[in-house]
């Protein structure tokens, strides 16, 4: 199976959505991303699971080299972009794979339209977006603004020291897929909307009708402040403070909620920041199969 995938668009109402397709014989599995990221993210992720699925990456409206219509820049108009994806490839049930906020698009979809979910994987995608403002808020030590729009070099060192951390290709790729004109800055002021969607609508894990798997970040100083580690004194007792009261109970609670309200839900976690399906790749992509094949019947 080779790395490199076949590109191409699915069409929603004339609006163009661009897919990734590493092609198999086997079942269908879709990875959604999160804000702000396309379909390249999951670049390293998808081979490592392309010799037992049919693996199809989408790229959402106003991201990547997706369109960029004036509206539907809602949680709902983007499960209907994602539903338009099946229909595009003639795919008639799908395990949903959905790093972040892209775990509400894949649970809105799943409400809407049952019958085309065969089951859910989220990537870090619990979180409680009622209270993400607060939370950020009382960060001691927060990452200094990202760089402008239209300079990709200083978008790639922000990035690279402060979130995710790191460098890779997946990263590179995503990075070369975004508008760097005037057209990235409307595209934020766009898809923003999707947090204030979040924020006020709950993601609704009760009317779930499929099986449903988490797996979550194992944070630590190190994946949250890894910019400046070593830390000592005040600074870290401080930062650890925040983890412990503030970040860790937050996390918590949202899996929580995830865990009674969703039917068989099952919470995994990985060591890593928000982007382990990255660095803990074979981890990740082993989980996944597992959960594939825990599916029964009434399941496919």
């Amino acid at each position: 199976m080779s790395d490199r995938p076949a590109g191409g668009f699915v069409s929603r109402d004339g609006v163009r959505l661009h897919v990734l397709r590493w092609e198999s014989a086997g079942p269908a599995l879709v990875l959604v991303p999160g804000l702000g990221q396309s379909a390249h993210v999951f670049r390293e992720l998808a081979p490592a699971l392309a010799g037992d699925f049919r693996v199809i990456a989408f790229t959402p409206r106003g991201h990547g080299q997706s369109a960029t219509p004036t509206g539907d820049y809602t949680l709902e108009g983007f499960a209907d972009d994602l539903r338009a994806v099946l229909d595009g490839l003639q795919v008639e049930r799908a395990i949903v794979v959905a790093h972040s906020l892209g775990g509400t698009v894949a649970t809105r979809l799943a409400v809407r339209s049952p019958g085309r979910v065969r089951g859910i994987v989220y990537l870090d995608a619990l979180h409680d977006y009622g209270r993400w403002g607060e939370v950020m808020m009382r960060n001691p030590f927060p990452p200094p603004p990202r760089p402008d729009f239209g300079d990709r070099d200083a978008t790639r060192a922000w990035m690279t020291r402060y979130v995710p951390g790191f460098w890779c290709d997946a990263l590179e790729a995503d990075l070369k897929a975004h508008a760097w004109t005037d057209m990235a800055s409307w595209r934020s002021e766009l898809v923003m909307g999707l947090l204030d969607d979040a924020t006020v609508h709950p993601t609704p894990y009760a009317q779930l009708r499929c099986p449903a798997l988490a797996l979550v970040a194992a944070e630590s100083l190190r994946t949250q402040f890894g910019w400046l580690q070593p830390m000592e004194g005040a600074d870290r007792e401080r930062a650890e403070a925040y983890l412990r009261t503030v970040r860790e109970p937050w996390r918590r609670a949202s899996e929580a909620r995830f865990v009674r309200e969703a039917p068989g839900a099952r919470v995994v976690r990985i060591d890593g920041g928000h982007y382990f399906f990255l660095t803990a790749r074979d981890r990740v992509a082993a989980e996944i199969r597992a959960f594939a094949s825990s599916l029964t019947p009434l399941d496919t």
